[in-house]
């Protein structure tokens, strides 16, 4: 009780002196053209500084809506390119002539491939068996092996799912692979972590007498039934010859997994037809 008593005096001696300090002001103020230009040019001051750290409290938890609607734009963009590649790739058809006022080409119809966007809630970095947790499941048409990719890359494979969210294997991740290719020669080969830098990956078992140059592109190879082709990866930072046949590559890859937070699943229209058929022959 004495502790609470004894805080009273206190607030009420702070108030009293904010009060007879404002009165000074005003009073040196009417005083003196010279203090009442200083005066009013601190307030001014003052009162700008506010405004900055008021605008910019505003602007960072206004954040999160910009970064959704920017997924969202990313996504709609995925699925028009998915619609038109497909356009292109069957412009001898009648599809070609239909009339595209539905909007199908933003809803990615028509096309082998088409996105849902989605927003990391849980991942890890620092392991060899790194993962994603997003938050898209069953309950959004998403199911197992489905790829996974940013504005930047490749982000992993879909492992589990569960009504609201999916478990992502990554792709650092050492028991990960992505088909890739070099974009210049289309050669390609198998693309994995090595568990060492978060920012490269090794490009495997390209024939020693394709040419490669620093510098170049590295992709998708589309010759999965995970990720459709050409989405880029990174670029080739350096290589060398193993068991004298094949190049191993070192790639500098385009994302960076520290800064990831939203993701698009990629949904293959034709995958469980072709994977029964290449089952059927693997048998």
């Amino acid at each position: 009780m004495a502790a609470k008593t004894s805080v009273k005096p206190l607030l009420a001696g702070v108030l009293t002196f904010l009060i007879l300090e404002a009165v000074a002001l005003m009073l040196m103020a009417n005083d003196s053209i010279v203090q009442k230009i200083r005066i009013e040019g601190a307030v001014a001051y003052l009162g700008e500084k506010l405004y900055n750290f008021r605008s910019g409290i505003t602007y960072y938890f206004s954040l999160r809506e910009i970064n959704d609607q920017l997924s969202k734009e990313n996504t709609r963009l995925l699925n028009q390119l998915s619609y038109y590649r497909t356009l292109t790739e069957n412009r001898d058809s009648a599809f070609v002539h239909r009339d595209d006022s539905s909007g199908r080409a933003e809803k990615g119809e028509n096309s082998d491939f088409y996105y849902i966007p989605a927003k990391i809630v849980g991942m890890s970095t620092n392991r060899l068996h790194n993962y994603l947790i997003i938050n898209k499941g069953s309950k959004d048409g998403i199911k197992e092996d489905m790829g996974v990719i940013s504005s930047e890359g490749v982000a992993g494979v879909i492992r589990s799912v569960s009504d609201n969210y999916a478990y992502v294997i990554s792709l650092l991740n050492v028991s990960q692979a992505v088909s890739a290719k070099i974009v210049s020669s289309g050669a390609y080969g198998p693309l994995t972590w090595d568990g060492r830098s978060a920012q490269t990956a090794i490009l495997s078992e390209i024939p020693q007498h394709i040419p490669v140059m620093t510098g170049d592109t590295v992709a998708t190879s589309g010759l999965s039934t995970i990720f459709p082709p050409d989405i880029p990866l990174g670029r080739i930072r350096k290589s060398k010859i193993v068991m004298g046949s094949h190049h191993q590559i070192e790639v500098r890859l385009f994302q960076d997994f520290r800064t990831l937070h939203f993701v698009n699943v990629v949904v293959n229209r034709n995958k469980e037809e072709l994977d029964k058929l290449t089952q059927e022959y693997e048998k």
